[in-house]
């Protein structure tokens, strides 16, 4: 079964919430106003038997106080409904209307001039009737007067019959005005729908329309612009890798392609052969190592195989890579030194990437120093992280290429081609290394002066 749109189950529960609050403030008010009308028919009968207790208070005798009442009686007419009898049966007095609805009077049992309030029919007339007894010096009178009710009823039937006709009506006319503001609000969200639909992979530069609203659905728009803007920059990083990494790929294999046909045009000699074998293994390493390397990026870029850390010593790291990174500067005619703390230095990390981080870097720096030139590396500590500092002499770097030569197969000019070995990643995996251990690489270079790449990472609590 297809659910109800949003529209209609907003409007079905404003629907539901008006009854029960209409109905709800019907029966209060229905009530409200009955025993208003009985508080106050109740205080207009107080008023009597005050009044009567003055006439009694005046100590005339039985027959006076009768034709007194009467009196009042006649002036109040048909509205004037009382019975008084002295308790010990001394007299008693009814009036007329009394008479007429058949009253009979009852003793409250109630001392202390206490009020009993009660409703009764009598020959279909509603009836408000005051019991009580009043005493006066040393006597005690029971008293009953009664008001009809017949008119206030009547009205408070009236207004029943208003709510019952009205509460009906403005329950509908709300409910219909709720789901027009229902429909009106969730308009712009149909429309986001469509635009978002509207969006699709070769259309990723595309935004939804802002809702300059100033509420939830302003937000659900910036949200999902944010949202779209995330994934045109994550597509275009992998169309830009993909094609990188064909472009890439495609140059070794032709060359490889084309060594392999040259050399089985014609018969060759064995050195012939030997060469173009030779070329075409080296041209295989190159692209082992770019493969290696787009295999690491990959890895990073998912994000489903975190680095395995464990307590490392930087120190001990570099006196390893020493050795290594004096051998390939011994076979380019460089000078390289290094310069460790005292201090060993403990970090968080992983051994073998970080090894790989910092030959990375020697590596870059002895491709593009020219002989005779010099390497050093300076390891210290500072503001509670581990800072290496790999410096070169060799062609520097432009302050155009500058900003990009951390991103993927960027090579800042013709120094940086093929002919170097580079693939254009390797600043990208360091850069990626340096960030895994919560860290952070920078570089500061000077055309035909040199440059100094800087790492920092975080100390451990060992090594702090």
């Amino acid at each position: 079964m297809r659910p109800l749109p949003i529209r209609a189950r907003l409007t079905a529960w404003y629907f539901l919430v008006m009854c029960l609050a209409f109905g709800l403030f019907s029966f209060l008010a229905f009530f409200e106003v009955r025993e208003s009308i009985h508080s106050a028919v109740d205080e207009g009968l107080r008023d009597r038997a005050a009044d009567i207790r003055e006439l009694l208070e005046r100590q005339w005798p039985a027959e006076q106080v009768k034709r007194e009442l009467a009196a009042g009686s006649s002036v109040r007419g048909e509205d004037d409904i009382l019975e008084i009898a002295e308790t010990r049966g001394e007299w008693a007095y009814d009036s007329v209307s009394a008479l007429h609805y058949g009253l009979h009077l009852g003793r409250s049992g109630k001392p202390d001039e206490k009020f009993h309030f009660s409703t009764v029919y009598s020959k279909r007339m509603p009836l408000r009737i005051l019991n009580g007894e009043l005493r006066v010096a040393d006597k005690a009178y029971d008293v009953q007067i009664a008001a009809p009710m017949d008119d206030f009823y009547d009205a408070v039937n009236r207004f029943r019959l208003v709510l019952l006709f009205s509460v009906p009506v403005l329950v509908v006319v709300a409910s219909a005005g709720g789901y027009w503001l229902s429909r009106k609000a969730v308009a712009p969200v149909a429309e986001i729908a469509r635009a978002a639909q509207s969006i699709s992979e070769h259309e990723l530069s595309k935004r939804l329309p802002i809702l300059q609203t100033g509420d939830e659905l302003q937000s659900l728009s910036e949200t999902l612009n944010e949202m779209f803007g995330r994934l045109e920059r994550a597509f275009k990083r992998v169309t830009q890798f993909t094609a990188d990494a064909s472009h890439e790929l495609r140059t070794p294999i032709a060359l490889m392609r084309t060594r392999t046909e040259v050399a089985l045009r014609k018969q060759r000699s064995e050195a012939d052969y030997r060469e173009t074998i030779v070329r075409i293994h080296q041209e295989l390493e190159r692209t082992s190592a770019l493969i290696e390397n787009l295999m690491s990026l990959a890895r990073a870029d998912s994000d489903n195989e975190p680095l395995q850390v464990a307590p490392t010593n930087l120190n001990e790291l570099f006196l390893e890579i020493s050795e290594t990174a004096r051998l390939l500067a011994e076979g380019k005619s460089l000078r390289y030194d290094q310069q460790l703390s005292e201090t060993p230095l403990n970090v968080s990390g992983n051994a073998p990437s970080l090894r790989r981080l910092f030959l990375i870097l020697i590596d870059n720096a002895l491709k593009y120093t020219s002989r005779e030139g010099r390497i050093s590396v300076v390891l210290e500590s500072s503001d509670g992280a581990a800072v290496t500092e790999i410096r070169d002499t060799g062609v520097g770097i432009s302050t155009t290429d500058l900003p990009h030569i951390f991103e993927r197969f960027y090579r800042a000019d013709e120094s940086r081609s093929r002919e170097s070995g580079g693939t254009g990643l390797g600043l990208s995996i360091a850069k990626w290394i340096a960030e895994a251990h919560q860290g952070k690489i920078s570089v500061v270079s000077k055309v035909g002066e040199g440059s100094v790449f800087r790492v920092q990472i975080p100390l451990s609590e060992e090594g702090l």
